[in-house]
């Protein structure tokens, strides 16, 4: 965890610690907390969700060619793991 202080006016902190405590909350830290979890959860859901839509594997593998950020052993890998192991790319064949 990652320790951030920040400098507060005193009749603000004194607001917090009012609300921290009206809220049962223990300390300012876990109070200030709350407020970043809540505020970073309403941008979310502010999101819009976009569906998946299955693309062929060698489309994958040109979308990452084309950034110019992967090498071919890792862009290898990442098509291998989708054939392998993902419910919507893997081979569902019975090899019995």
């Amino acid at each position: 965890m990652t320790t951030v202080t920040i400098s507060l006016p005193d009749e603000v902190a004194k607001r917090v610690d009012v609300e921290a405590k009206k809220k049962g909350f223990a300390t300012r830290s876990e109070f200030v907390r709350s407020l970043l979890r809540e505020h970073f959860t309403e941008e979310e859901e502010e999101l819009e969700l976009v569906p998946f839509v299955k693309r062929p594997l060698e489309e994958i593998r040109a979308s990452l060619e084309a950034t110019g950020k992967y090498n071919k052993k890792f862009i290898d890998s990442v098509i291998k793991g989708l054939k392998e192991n993902s419910s919507v790319y893997a081979d569902k064949t019975s090899k019995s």
